[in-house]
């Protein structure tokens, strides 16, 4: 079977995910929120509310109509317009992101907002629990978008996109017995969804492609990956932190890259009775008499605080990680921004002068981002704060490699490099015969060979008779050698880099039809000289957005290239992209009744 690029690509920064069949990683979004009911709106397609598992038959919203969901006690009751139907959980699936908006217990909060194809919707005694599936790679590209915002340096980023993936591999299932793998706050990873529409790739993207597949492992085995904002010059061994995690890797190293960080000296005057209020309230009638001062009993390795003594009318020993907690949960968090510290009574006051923001184990992203910009690597990142560990590769991925032209970058399996160079000079090409059109495009494109056939299913989201997809920022390809077997590498990267020009220039209520005919036309890709019927109970939109046959997608765009080309001979080819930017009434009507 001749595979074909026949793929829809979106100008949407939106995590490409799939049904929730197990091989994805589930995460709660918004959590800690009260959420009494969502909002759904696609700007393009339409999207489809099912129940879970599907019993009643599914809710069907059109694009630019909105849908609201809200939770019963035992179910998701959305309607849209007229239309309302009652499920036991809500799946929410569309071809192309749509919005989902959070409606709080008392206003909305059009903040809570995210782009997404697919997510669930769960009643619970709280009210909703949204539950998202996200790839590996895309939980991870999460990941550094939420905790690692402050790193600059691609070095940094790539080193903190090694760390999040080693960590997610080893904690996967965290919450299983809630329903979903990890949620969405620090207690896992501080995961955030994309919100934007931004077609260029981001910095926590480019990072998350660039070391795909990639963890840290010692002996062979993975490793616990923790990390810190800032460790203030020397790392805590986690054994100190946490008993049962010490590891040889996780002992304290010295760290003298952190030291421009404005974390790396900080100062906290707090009052006596403020303390003795939050100690009080803490430890309740354990805590006697009235503070008069604190003094570090002793330290751990680092230097940080390991337990205090409070002195007052008597002396109580007190852990340092449960005061540092206290006191941040009650007078706000970084009150205490770590153990690393020396304490000073004066007057009602005590003094703590202190360096570091965070618990100090593994990866300090301030020192690494220094790193990064003296040049230092993500190899030689990683070895610094995790001594004796090797960069691995998940079981099943083959070392990636990297080349780049003008106006391009290629990732591939080492395998592949024989092709890699041709695909880039094709790229080009194409780029230049685009001429003009050309400058919509990013400046840098990346494209993204997989492994296997499987790879690339799992990965982009689409059957296996798809030779190429994007997303308007990233081209993801079948293996390059099948598709130089198979004498389509040239087809399906024009194809591919014609589609991101058309889809960023394509105007509103420009159906997808008309996108894909003037694809095919433009690249002169062979199709049936006469293509066959379509089921007159599904429209060409439909059966090119939702097709639910490889020979049903094929007979949708063979009709679509065929009622492009009848518009070409009739009013030129130039006329052909004023009607995709600028369509007037008359192009309009003509697209509802090709529909």
């Amino acid at each position: 079977m001749i595979l074909r690029s026949f793929v829809r690509c979106l100008c949407f920064a939106a995590v490409a995910v799939a049904p929730l069949d197990g091989r994805d990683i589930r995460v709660e979004l918004f959590s800690g929120k009260r959420i009494a009911g969502l909002t759904l709106e696609a700007s393009r397609g339409s999207l489809r509310i099912c129940g879970r598992p599907r019993r009643n038959r599914c809710l069907e919203v059109k694009a630019h109509v909105r849908a609201r969901c809200v939770a019963l006690k035992a179910s998701v009751r959305c309607t849209s317009g007229e239309s309302v139907s009652e499920f036991p959980t809500a799946s929410f699936l569309a071809p192309e992101p749509f919005r989902l908006t959070v409606l709080g217990s008392r206003q909305r909060n059009e903040s809570a907002a995210v782009l997404l194809r697919h997510a669930e919707a769960v009643p619970t005694a709280r009210g909703l629990r949204v539950i998202a599936p996200v790839s590996l790679e895309d939980y991870v590209t999460g990941v550094l978008a939420g905790e690692a915002a402050t790193l600059k340096n691609p070095e940094a980023l790539a080193a903190m996109a090694v760390v999040a993936r080693t960590w997610a591999e080893r904690s996967h299932g965290r919450h299983q017995a809630e329903g979903f793998d990890f949620c969405s706050l620090t207690h896992c990873q501080f995961f955030r969804m994309p919100t934007d529409k931004a077609c260029e790739p981001s910095p926590a993207a480019e990072a998350a492609k660039r070391t795909a597949g990639r963890v840290l492992e010692f002996r062979g085995k993975l490793i616990d990956a923790y990390y810190n904002a800032c460790c203030g010059g020397v790392t805590e061994a986690a054994g100190d932190v946490w008993p049962d995690r010490g590891a040889l890797y996780l002992n304290s190293v010295k760290d003298p890259y952190c030291a421009r960080s404005e974390h790396s000296h900080w100062q906290q005057i707090l009052a006596l009775g403020d303390i003795e209020k939050v100690m009080r309230d803490t430890r309740g009638k354990s805590f006697r008499g009235r503070l008069q001062d604190i003094a570090i009993e002793s330290r751990t390795v680092s230097g940080r605080a390991r337990t205090l003594r409070l002195l007052g009318s008597g002396a109580q020993r007190v852990d340092a990680n449960e005061f540092r907690f206290a006191l941040n949960r009650a007078l706000g968090w970084n009150t205490l921004k770590s153990n690393l510290y020396t304490v000073e009574r004066r007057d009602h006051t005590l003094i703590f002068r202190g360096r570091g923001l965070g618990h100090g184990v593994g990866l300090c992203q301030a020192g690494a981002e220094q790193m990064g910009q003296m040049g230092i690597g993500l190899e030689r990142i990683l070895a610094h704060y995790f001594p004796d560990t090797a960069l691995g590769t998940l079981s099943g991925q083959e070392e990636t490699r990297f080349l780049s032209s003008e106006h391009f970058e290629i990732v591939f399996p080492t395998a592949q490099e024989h092709l890699a160079a041709a695909a880039l000079e094709i790229l080009e090409a194409q780029r230049t015969e685009l001429r003009a059109r050309a400058d919509a495009l990013p400046t840098r494109i990346r494209a993204r060979a997989w492994q296997t056939t499987a790879d690339f299913i799992h990965a982009a989201r689409q059957p296996g008779w798809v030779a190429g997809t994007n997303d308007g920022r990233v081209i993801d390809l079948q293996p390059l050698d099948l598709l130089q077997r198979k004498g389509i590498l040239e087809t399906t990267l024009r194809h591919e880099l014609t589609h991101l020009v058309v889809r960023r220039l394509r105007a509103e209520g420009v159906p997808h039809w008309y996108e894909e005919g003037l694809v095919l036309f433009l690249t002169g890709e062979p199709v049936e000289s006469e293509p066959p019927a379509l089921d007159r109970q599904h429209s060409l939109e439909l059966s090119l957005t939702q097709p639910r046959s490889e020979a049903e997608m094929r007979a949708a765009y063979a009709q679509a290239l065929k009622q492009v080309r009848e518009l070409a001979r009739r009013k030129g080819e130039a006329a052909l992209w004023q009607i995709l930017e600028r369509p007037s009434p008359q192009d309009r009507q003509w697209f509802k009744s090709v529909q």
